[in-house]
């Protein structure tokens, strides 16, 4: 359980924290981060009022007006406010949320002076709970046995169910679906040591154990891999078509069913591309360069990428580059769960280039993009309406 006497711990957090909302963090600082999370309700409770920016903008006002007699707890926040004060500038870029992350976060965890909320305070809060909200670690595990279900952030937790529905091993293939809805991501270790992520509204297929010649997964929708080497065992991920042979290697695959294209992207090793059906000889991929497959034509084109703009999304991060604001919001719509209609279709080819926090508020996504350039947005009942300015 947390100790709120501990200070290191309080800012280890409170600097986790504020990396997910910059979208700067790493894998392994979400897994300590969900740790932390899953150690009591408390510290989920804590850690969701720390994404509202309602709250923090309250919270905030609240702090300033500390009086500078009270004891040393109190001084040891005004020295966190002191020390906010560099980072300001470049938060204001980025969200008014992450402005007072870290002052808030001290408070919280380390004094725990808030009050109990009033009931005003209370319905303000449901109603921001109400609005679209970013995704979180969730999904939905179906076995063999036809037996679903749900997993969350907590491995332990997570393993623990697993193996109480598990049928007994057989010698027989036995196949597993693990689907992430809209709002959703999630990371699975597969028997061999691979990692794959899954992004939102995606689906891995994959055996419990491999076969002893091939290691083989399909996939629907995005995923990054990080396969582990094994020469006497090629890794595959087939997908819409399209079949990937790895060699023990890290690359992003986003194959989603209304794309009319595959994007196959390579971060480091070497894989081969080809098509399920294709007699043509496998096409190559090196580090840096993304393959383009045309589900209809069954062809692979080749370009060169930032590996860093592809994968942002597993590092917290949306980064536009080039992109249309009709994939935008579809990429938008599937973490935040909404649904999106153009009152005007020709706002849909509309350029933007930018970056915003994967795990910030919404609302103010919606402000970098009004900003940015000639449409404005209006929210009715989870639908986001786009239309000109």
């Amino acid at each position: 359980m947390f100790d709120r006497t501990d200070l290191s711990l309080t800012e280890r957090i409170g600097r986790l924290i504020y990396r997910r909302i910059l979208g700067v963090i790493t894998a392994e600082e979400i897994e300590e981060l969900d740790t932390w999370r899953n150690a009591n309700r408390a510290n989920e409770r804590t850690y969701q009022k720390l994404l509202d920016t309602a709250f923090l903008e309250q919270e905030y006002k609240r702090l300033k007006a500390v009086n500078i007699n009270r004891p040393l707890s109190d001084m040891q926040v005004r020295i966190r406010l002191k020390a906010v004060h560099k980072y300001r500038r470049l938060l204001w870029l980025v969200s008014s949320a992450a402005a007072v992350l870290l002052l808030v976060v001290g408070s919280l965890l380390y004094l725990n002076t808030r009050p109990e909320a009033t009931l005003s305070e209370r319905r303000k809060s449901e109603m921001y709970a109400a609005q679209i909200r970013p995704g979180e670690t969730k999904a939905v595990l179906a076995l063999n046995n036809g037996v679903k279900l749900e997993l969350g952030s907590d491995q332990k937790k997570n393993q623990a169910a697993i193996q109480q529905i598990k049928t007994p091993v057989t010698k027989e293939k036995v196949l597993n679906s693990l689907s992430t809805p809209r709002g959703g991501e999630f990371k699975v270790t597969l028997e061999d040591g691979t990692q794959v992520w899954l992004n939102a509204e995606s689906q891995l297929i994959y055996p419990d154990t491999f076969s002893t010649d091939e290691r083989r997964v399909i996939l629907k929708g995005e995923a990054y891999f990080e396969v582990a080497k094994d020469d006497k065992k090629p890794f595959y991920v087939e997908s819409n078509g399209q079949l990937v042979r790895v060699y023990g290697t890290e690359f992003n695959v986003r194959s989603y069913e209304e794309d009319a294209d595959i994007y196959t992207t390579l971060v480091s090793g070497r894989i081969s591309l080809r098509s399920v059906k294709g007699n043509e000889a496998e096409l190559i991929l090196t580090p840096g360069k993304q393959a383009i497959f045309d589900k209809q034509q069954q062809s692979t084109s080749v370009r060169p990428v930032d590996t860093q703009v592809v994968t942002s999304w597993r590092r917290g991060m949306f980064v536009f580059e080039e992109q249309n604001l009709e994939q935008i919001m579809r990429d938008l719509s599937r973490w935040y769960n909404f649904s999106y209609e153009f009152e005007d279709s020709a706002l849909r080819e509309t350029v933007f280039m930018g970056s915003v926090p994967r795990y910030g508020d919404f609302n103010e996504i919606l402000e970098i993009l009004e900003k940015s350039g000639g449409v404005k947005f209006r929210v009715k009942d989870r639908v986001v309406i786009i239309s000109a300015l």
